[in-house]
């Protein structure tokens, strides 16, 4: 079990210990749960709670319940093993750096020594190498984290809760299973890292604020934060050290240009080599970019670039007391440098809303062929002005985006170039859309690039790498009021949002039915009301998916879309049908069902959701088989059918077929609800190891808050098989409080049923009683008569 799932069952067992004082069972389960969530200390001091309470009032010693499990907390059994994840980070380590001895010396003794709060602040004007420093640092002591090394830079990024997000998914924690708060996914990362030795490096901080939630709080862990500004927030309150940036010494300064333009001509000219870097204002930033000119023409000497640059007033200009000019003119003569072609490109670049570009988009941006935007950005690469960070991937150092910003607002071409990206994200978008999510209902419109990809392969390659492009391009043509542009960019991202859990999803809906609702059109505005329906019931938060879903099917009885009524309808009878309001489900897949033209394949396999939870799983079968050719959805509830009525060899080939037809077209949500399935398979044909190694895997990969109950339920059915009920039940209660708090009844159901089923099989006749008379309750006022004949035949057989 994850840290995260044993937090919560511990967090209910302690609501259940103040109810019960006394209760030994409860409290060893408390125990137990603690130690999951790799809270030893709390397990322990349980235990002394109610060793003490049993001493003063009753006069008696813990029973054999209490005694095992402060035994397992002693021994550390059950507490899950650390994921075999180590992150290395870390951006790769400029070649030619020099000097900084003294603060390399200090970082040594400030993060290395264990001694205080292991961070440290590194600040300075721009262009002083901060980052440089910070890097440098990092590779040569990384060995001393053997946990691994965290990285991010906060100008790529929208705040700490996205970097969060990266960072406990680096530490291995499913994407799924990471809390969307951020004071949750703070805790969490702490909890994570806290028997870890991790080095992380915060790039590029504004804020103190913005970096709190990434500090760990774990003495063996360090940070090293750079910034511009002082954070004395992070000084006084969290005691961090602060290492400020002069510039640099003049030898070192040298050292530095030596290496930028290479050996030979700084030793012929070793006066007018002192002098330019003194002309650079001995900042690392701004010496390697005039290295970088003088290197890039063989013809020319040091002395006469010195020239050049008194020429043109640069001596004045390079101050450093708070002002970047040193870096402006630095970065004049690069751009000065260029061919005119390539300075247009270097400017638009600077108006790029995403972290970086690659030379396709660039040359939607320019207007230019591929091959020729390659041979500028690869211009640009070389006199240091972009950085190929990737393969066939650019972006600008934060500085030098705000410079070519401010050369690209002196020109005329910058809003349509601006657009020209846009429009080449929204094609390639929609391209990738219809191939991928064709059954979704899509706002309809000429697509421009129709075959942008040769195959599903491919367009869901595309997506991975340019998703927070996309979103960035969505934010900028929001903030710029093109709500048309936005509600077709978040209609072509959808389907992508939702069949990966991004955490950008429920932004980029809001963000779709504001700039819907800006038009004033009922088509706009009732695909996004659609679309924000379906985000809220991704995540289970029923009433507001009721409510836009309504919104959405009014709009398009008003608009006379069959089309769109249909798909609305199929959606809220799904809704329904997830909160077990069976009767309105069945309404409103009558209405949909007269309005179709054909039937619709995910209608089909809710309606066999109906009859299953009905009870009538002869038709529920009968409607999956119709359904299960390449799709491993209909498979998986096929073989689920299977499971229930017993025939664990039809279930175990449907699961098998689903699994391997997820794995073809790397559908890892799919391929996770059939491991599911085939663990309790597994389960019930009494392989007790191979259920609870299906279930551990299928958890790793599941994809949403139902996806994870089903998981535990497995892996509860698992540990039943093996005889194991302390943790049959621990996962048993896992699943309940999942459920209950969800709202899925159908699902809390069957969760009461086994808890049920593991009491009886314990010998626990009472708490069986209690929890089938639970089941049937709720089976009863559901409808649910399937589950409500298990649960008096059940009951039956332990009166």
């Amino acid at each position: 079990m994850n840290l995260g799932a044993c937090a919560d069952v511990a967090g209910e067992l302690r609501r259940l210990v103040a109810d019960h004082p006394l209760h030994e069972r409860l409290w060893s389960l408390l125990m137990l749960a603690l130690a999951g969530a790799g809270q030893q200390a709390a397990a322990l001091d349980a235990y002394g709670i109610i060793r003490g309470r049993l001493a003063g009032e009753l006069g008696a010693e813990p029973g054999p319940d209490l005694r095992d499990a402060h035994l397992a907390v002693l021994q550390q059994r059950g507490v899950p093993a650390t994921l075999p994840v180590t992150p290395a980070q870390l951006p790769r380590a400029a070649t030619g750096f020099r000097g900084r001895h003294a603060e390399l010396l200090a970082l040594d003794r400030l993060l290395l020594s264990g001694d205080g709060p292991r961070l440290v602040v590194i600040a300075g004007t721009a262009g002083a190498g901060k980052s440089e420093l910070a890097t440098q640092w990092a590779h040569r002591v990384r060995e001393k984290f053997p946990d691994g090394q965290l990285y991010a830079d906060l100008h790529d990024t929208c705040g700490p809760a996205s970097v969060l997000a990266r960072f406990l998914r680096a530490l291995g924690v499913p994407a799924q299973q990471i809390p969307p708060d951020v004071i949750e996914a703070t805790t969490l990362y702490r909890s994570v890292l806290a028997e870890k030795s991790v080095l992380c490096l915060v790039d590029n901080v504004t804020d103190a604020a913005d970096v709190r939630p990434l500090l760990p709080a774990a003495s063996s862990c360090a940070v090293v934060v750079t910034s511009r500004n002082r954070l004395d927030g992070l000084v006084a309150i969290e005691g961090a050290h602060r290492i400020t940036l002069d510039v640099l010494p003049p030898v070192d300064a040298v050292a530095v240009l030596t290496a930028a333009i290479g050996a030979e001509r700084p030793a012929e000219e070793p006066t007018a080599t002192a002098e330019l870097a003194e002309m650079c204002a001995r900042l690392p930033l701004a010496l390697r970019i005039v290295g970088a000119q003088i290197r890039h023409r063989a013809g020319r000497r040091v002395t006469d670039h010195l020239a050049d640059m008194r020429s043109h007033g640069v001596l004045n200009s390079l101050t450093v007391d708070g002002d970047t000019s040193a870096v402006r003119a630095a970065y004049d003569l690069s751009y000065q440098a260029l061919d005119s072609a390539t300075r247009r490109t270097f400017r638009l670049l600077g108006l790029v809303p995403g972290g970086d570009i690659t030379p396709d988009a660039a040359g939607a941006l320019t207007g230019a062929p591929t091959a020729a935007i390659t041979r500028r950005l690869e211009r640009l690469a070389f006199a240091h002005l972009v950085q190929e960070h990737a393969p066939n991937r650019y972006r600008l150092h934060d500085l030098l985006r705000h410079y070519a910003a401010e050369r690209a607002q002196t020109e005329n071409d910058s809003e349509a170039a601006t657009q020209a990206l846009l429009e080449y994200y929204l094609a390639y978008a929609d391209a990738a859309a219809d191939l991928l999510y064709s059954p979704m209902l899509r706002l309809p419109g000429p697509r421009s690039h129709p075959d942008a990809f040769a195959d599903r392969d491919a367009a869901r390659a595309w997506l991975g790498t340019e998703f927070l492009n996309l979103v960035a391009a969505i934010r900028h043509a929001h903030a710029r009021n093109n709500p048309v542009l936005v509600c077709r960019l978040v209609d072509a991202l959808r389907g992508y949002c939702m069949s990966n859990w991004s955490v950008e999803g429920p932004e980029l809906a809001r963000i779709g039915l504001e700039s819907a609702n800006a038009t004033g059109r009922p088509d706009l505005c009732a695909v996004a009301h659609n679309h924000l329906a379906a985000s809220h019931a991704l995540r289970c938060d029923f009433p507001p998916a009721i409510r836009h879903f309504e919104a959405a099917l009014q709009l398009y009885r008003a608009l006379r879309s069959r089309r769109g009524m249909t798909a609305v309808l199929n959606n809220l009878a799904g809704l329904h049908l997830t909160t077990g309001d069976l009767d309105r489900a069945t309404t409103a897949f009558a209405e949909a069902i007269a309005l179709e033209a054909a039937p619709h394949p995910w209608r089909q396999l809710n309606l066999g959701l109906l009859h299953e939870h009905r009870g009538d799983l002869t038709k529920a079968a009968a409607i999956y088989t119709q359904q299960v050719a390449d799709n491993p959805c209909a498979l998986v509830l096929l073989a689920r059918v299977g499971v229930r009525v017993g025939d664990y060899v039809a279930a175990r080939h449907a699961a098998e077929e689903a699994a391997e037809q997820a794995r073809r077209i790397n559908d890892r949500s799919a391929e996770a609800a059939a491991l599911t399935v085939l663990s309790t398979v597994h389960a019930g044909v009494g392989n007790h190891a191979g259920a609870v190694q299906l279930a551990e895997t299928a958890l790793e990969s599941a994809a949403g808050p139902t996806a994870e109950a089903a998981g535990y339920a497995a892996l509860a059915a698992g540990h039943l098989a093996g005889g194991q009920y302390r943790l049959a039940l621990l996962n048993a209660h896992h699943v309940l409080h999942l459920t209950g708090r969800l709202g899925t009844r159908f699902e809390e159901c069957e969760a009461l049923l086994q808890l049920a089923h593991i009491h009886r099989a314990a010998g626990s006749w009472a708490e069986a009683d209690h929890y089938f008379g639970a089941a049937l309750r709720i089976a009863e006022f559901h409808g649910y008569r399937g589950l409500a004949g298990r649960a008096l035949g059940r009951a039956a057989r332990t009166s």
